[in-house]
């Protein structure tokens, strides 16, 4: 590495260190975190093509390592550093056990979009609460391609036992797809409402993840 690309890395970090990210462009922020994973070539213009291929640095992120080296000058430490960076974000925000109240749409959906605004595999899950709408666990019910008539209720009803819940809000991410209940959704919702109000428990809400925005069938009215 030449002198000059070195004191320029410095120069990053430094106004880093004087000021945080404030100031900083998409490009800037990209830049410095690749000096981290990249030691021999230029950041400036690997941060470019990063942001050109994919738009912005919010479409960077969510990228994974894959995708990310079909760019030039990003291997398999920058591709895995990068990717990482939202994974580390979402985990640093989950709550501890007990901790998260879940008592308004509002917190469940900026929970939510957090945690799951950036999986790129549908996934459903179940949020399991106390009597106080504290948060005790969070169960995965369905991975991949989710067939929601093939859910069956007895995987929900054993975390339930397993941890004493009371309240169950159910979740799912609809990747690169419309932030619109399917009739599918609607049916699964009622099914275990409808048990639910026979075994004690109950379902607040179904919520919808997509591109970054959160959909509840309560608030739409799909279920009571």
């Amino acid at each position: 590495m030449t002198i000059s690309k070195e004191g320029h890395r410095k120069r990053l970090r430094d106004r880093y260190l004087s000021g945080g990210i404030r100031g900083f462009s998409q490009r800037d922020a990209l830049e410095l975190l690749l000096t981290y994973a990249v030691p021999r070539k230029d950041t400036k213009e690997i941060a470019h093509r990063l942001l050109e291929k994919f738009g912005s640095l919010n479409s960077v992120f969510k990228q994974p390592p894959s995708m990310l080296q079909l760019v030039t000058g990003i291997g398999p430490a920058a591709s895995i550093l990068i990717n990482m960076v939202t994974s580390v974000t979402a985990m640093s925000l989950k709550p501890g056990k007990g901790v998260q109240i879940m008592d308004s749409p509002s917190k469940v959906k900026d929970y939510l979009e957090t945690m799951m605004g950036t999986l790129r595999k549908e996934k459903l899950i179940a949020l399991l609460l106390d009597s106080s709408n504290r948060l005790i666990s969070e169960c995965v019910l369905e991975f991949g391609t989710v067939d929601r008539a093939a859910v069956h209720p007895r995987n929900l009803l054993e975390k339930i036992i397993a941890t004493g819940a009371t309240a169950v809000i159910l979740v799912h991410n609809n990747p690169g797809g419309a932030k619109k209940a399917s009739q599918e959704d609607i049916n699964l919702t009622r099914r275990l409402n409808d048990l639910g109000k026979s075994l004690g428990f109950r379902i607040l809400d179904h919520m919808i993840v997509a591109d970054g925005e959160t959909l509840s069938l309560r608030e739409e009215g799909l279920f009571s």
